[in-house]
């Protein structure tokens, strides 16, 4: 189903800008990104599933990053923690990049896209990236960590072998290994998605997507909401 939406002036005028967050709630429904990401008439509500989430990376971040030590509760994912303690590494790290695949800083006013990686350890033209993931896995998607690997290549023009895992701490699982490399094919990939986007703020016509998501939508006056949750 599509719906027809007038745009405000004001919100179509509003640059957009890119992150992995909205690209992906676009592929999932484009009615629900446009209400949370472009029209934002969806209040922002932490679940419980969400501060774990926030607490879990704020604890990884001062434990890679600064050596402070776990808390108690979280001691079991110290086994995580350890294998970075011989090297240097970048946590929380925010990159962007500009229409051309520039770097630019997080905020600047010509950033087109952005992002923020977990953890980094660089070591010459080679770099590994880890993203943590704190929601039990249902199926793998690299499509997250190969945007973290092309603003890194723009940000440090020397890498040429970029790789990357996600660490699943609550459930003791370390994911796939995945080549991220390929830097045009990630480039164009967002290139084609950001332009989808942009036609669909010309044209006022979202898709509303039907899936077993629709219970947990905030978007609660979309026909497809379901009260009954599983």
């Amino acid at each position: 189903m599509t719906d027809v939406l007038d745009i405000p002036p004001a919100l179509d005028r509003r640059p957009f800008i890119g992150t992995y967050t909205n690209l992906q709630a676009y592929r999932n429904c484009e009615h629900a990104m446009y209400r949370r990401y472009i029209l934002r008439d969806q209040p922002y509500v932490e679940t419980a599933a969400m501060k774990f989430g926030n607490e879990g990376h704020a604890a990884f971040e001062a434990r890679v990053g600064k050596k402070i030590p776990l808390k108690p509760s979280f001691d079991q994912w110290e086994k995580h923690a350890t294998p970075f303690d011989e090297y240097e590494v970048t946590c929380e790290q925010k990159l962007g990049i500009d229409v051309g695949c520039r770097s630019v800083d997080f905020w600047d006013k010509t950033v087109w896209f952005r992002t923020k990686i977990d953890v980094v350890v660089a070591i010459n033209d080679k770099a590994l990236i880890t993203d943590w993931k704190f929601a039990n896995p249902q199926y793998e998607d690299p499509f997250e960590l190969r945007i973290n690997a092309l603003l890194l290549k723009a940000k440090y023009p020397e890498l040429r072998t970029v790789v990357g895992r996600y660490v699943y701490p609550k459930i003791d699982k370390v994911g796939t290994m995945h080549d991220l490399s390929n830097f045009k094919e990630t480039w164009d990939e967002i290139n084609d998605l950001m332009d989808l986007i942009a036609q669909k703020r010309k044209s006022g016509e979202w898709v509303k997507k039907k899936s077993g998501l629709c219970g947990w939508c905030s978007v609660a006056d979309c026909e497809n909401h379901f009260v009954a949750r599983p």
